[in-house]
């Protein structure tokens, strides 16, 4: 990434290139952004006010919980000792629902009569506030929706505790895990508006400032961040950055399109299951476009400590890559799949590139002067090797051994964590980025030959993840879209079959049909290549796609160039940013194809783009590492090597 030193028009215009940059940005998502005024939660809100809290009267609402104490009245224990469901308790053998008292199963139906008049108070207000037309229709057809479930449910009741408990958990908007034995309340559903109608006001008030802040938060964030990159690296780093960074800003605009325009024409999503989504995708975008400068900041400013550091991992690797891998191991178990997942990348593109630059140079060296030592026989004779005496042994079975015994053991556990991820944990996405770190470790290190090797244990491997029940619906999926248990891909089919050749343009997208269905809740994150076919059509979207895998192809080529500069420091930070974008454009590709309905499914979102943490961290770490290398490898040439300065 070389800067443009020449004198002239264009080195003024280097320099001048952040604030147009900014500039142009800012406009952009002026325009592009949606209207506060389009936040439906404000008038309902404020319906929902005038019937809960009229003027000068005190506060009247209802609140959730009736069912949850529904269940441990008639259970009488602790709710993981019960299923809710049937009222029973889990050591009670199998049989009907539990019989409850007649005064309590008549405190529950009082108040769900509760709930009852409550919507119907809120449908009369809304009636006579919204204007004949437009969101009135499909506002009021769904809380009659609600009404008229609750009715038939409570005309028809019986004197049974499963119909009261069932009621009243669509009354309250609440969810219940027979599983766990939690009850969750769900933030969209339009009980909201009875329990909690300050909290939906302020919430879309709140939406309202950020939208209006965004231009200038976007804006600031692109004049600071491609600024600093530019004069840090020069004016090639600054374009990249800049590339980078209007990405994400695709992906926030997508999202913000999202919380104020999701479920608009449903009757289902009355309250926007988005509402909340913009406000912790900034977060996200925060994070995501400051990294890399936060890298190069460091850096700059703690050359000192940075060259300690990795001397440190270079020097204890091994150690390092127990950790890594076991805090993916504990993520998986304790936290989520998402974030043992995302741990579990990172961690082999850290182990990956730490191995590449300690031992890529001997490996080289040792297929140029050795080249039986990385055949089957020789790795073969290697691993016997480590367990006889050296002196009985030929040449090239010792240099085997060798290389063997420095990174054999956490190749094996690498592949370990893999296994567990995809049998254990059902990570199909994950797994398949991983494994593909390790083809291309074992590219660097072996040659094409072991790559084939290798790759009848991965083919073992698949055969294996293939007959779990989540592979086998995933493949349903692929083949038979419209005929799947899930109906999600079916949906998908016919969005992207009604959208116009050249996509319904940003800030248009039809994010729910004539008839009411909307797409998926996860359209953010897996079906976001779905999303970019509604808005730039699917001849841009595939123009797309292509210009994102030859950018990665572009930046992993510069860091590959690092690789061969001297010294083990600033070769191993271009070798850990090499393996973090290689696997980034692993991802973006089994992204793209699975939306495509090439290959299964793999619940990855699209990074840089998709809504979350796990689309944002490895294309950010990897920019950050690549601009952390250059910075080290553009100053003395005795940091190269790792001294001191």
């Amino acid at each position: 990434m070389s800067s443009l030193n020449k004198s002239g028009s264009l080195d003024r215009f280097a320099w001048w290139f952040p604030l147009i940059f900014a500039a142009v940005i800012s406009l952009w998502v002026f325009f592009q952004r949606p209207l506060s005024t389009q936040v439906r939660e404000l008038a309902m809100a404020q319906a929902a006010l005038a019937v809960f809290q009229p003027s000068g009267a005190p506060v009247h609402r209802l609140s959730p919980g009736a069912a949850q104490r529904l269940c441990e009245m008639v259970g009488s224990q602790a709710l993981q000792r019960l299923d809710c469901r049937t009222g029973l308790s889990l050591d009670a053998p199998v049989g009907g629902p539990a019989s409850a008292d007649a005064r309590v199963l008549l405190s529950a139906g009082a108040g769900l009569d509760g709930w009852i008049e409550g919507y119907r108070a809120l449908r009369d207000q809304l009636s006579a506030r919204l204007a004949t037309g437009g969101s009135r229709t499909w506002v009021l057809a769904g809380i009659e929706l609600r009404l008229g479930e609750l009715e038939r449910r409570r005309v028809g009741l019986s004197p049974g505790y499963a119909e009261v408990f069932d009621a009243l958990l669509i009354a309250e908007g609440v969810r219940y895990n027979s599983v766990s034995g939690q009850f969750s309340v769900q933030r969209w559903d339009l009980a909201r508006l009875l329990d909690s109608p300050r909290a939906v006001l302020e919430r879309a008030e709140q939406l309202e400032q950020i939208l209006f802040l965004l231009p200038w938060l976007v804006g600031l964030l692109a004049l600071v961040g491609c600024g600093f990159v530019q004069w840090s690296l020069g004016a090639l780093a600054g374009l990249v950055y800049s590339i980078f960074f209007g990405l994400a800003t695709l992906g926030l605009l997508v999202v913000a399109d999202a919380s104020v325009r999701f479920g608009q024409g449903s009757p289902v999503y009355l309250l926007n299951p988005f509402a909340y989504a913009l406000e912790r995708q900034i977060l996200v975008y925060l994070v995501g476009v400051a990294m890399p400068c936060l890298f190069l900041a460091f850096v700059i400013f703690q050359e000192r400590l940075v060259t300690r550091a990795l001397r440190w991992i270079s020097d204890h690797f091994i150690v390092m890559s127990f950790l890594m891998f076991g805090l993916a191991t504990g993520l998986y178990s304790l936290v989520s799949p998402a974030a043992g997942s995302e741990a579990m990348k990172l961690a082999m593109a850290g182990f990956a590139g730490i191995v590449t630059s300690l031992y890529a140079r001997q490996a080289y060296l040792t297929r140029l002067h050795v080249p039986k030592a990385f055949t089957v026989v020789g790795l073969a004779s290697g691993c016997l090797s480590l367990f006889l005496s050296s002196e009985k042994l030929k040449p090239r079975s010792v240099v085997a051994a060798e290389l063997l015994k420095a990174f054999g053991l956490m190749f094996f556990v690498g592949l370990l964590v893999i296994g567990l991820a995809a049998l254990v944990f059902s990570d199909l996405g994950g797994s398949l980025v991983s494994a593909a770190v390790v083809f291309g470790l074992v590219f660097l290190l072996f040659g094409l030959r072991m790559v084939f090797v290798v790759s009848g244990f991965g083919l073992a491997a698949i055969g294996l993840a293939l007959v779990t029940d989540k592979v086998q619906g995933r493949i349903d999926l692929m083949l038979s879209p419209m005929t799947a248990a899930v109906s999600d891909f079916a949906r998908l089919i016919k969005f992207s079959e009604a959208a116009p050749a050249s996509g319904y343009g940003l800030g248009s997208l039809r994010w729910c049909s004539n008839e009411g269905s909307c797409l998926p809740i996860q359209v953010l994150s897996d079906y976001f290549p779905v999303l970019l076919t509604g808005v730039f059509g699917e001849s841009l979207t595939v123009f797309l796609f292509a210009i994102l895998v030859l950018g990665y192809f572009l930046l992993m080529v510069r860091a590959g160039l690092g690789l061969a500069k001297g010294g083990v420091l600033v070769p191993l930070v271009y070798a850990v940013a090499f393996f973090l974008l290689f696997s980034s454009l692993v991802q973006t590709a089994i992204t793209f194809l699975g939306n495509w309905r090439l290959i299964p499914l793999t619940g990855l979102g699209l990074p840089v783009l998709s809504m979350g943490w796990s689309s944002m961290i490895s294309v950010a770490l990897g920019l950050g590492a690549l601009g952390m290398a250059e910075y080290l490898s553009e100053s003395r040439p005795m940091r190269q090597s790792g001294s001191l300065p």
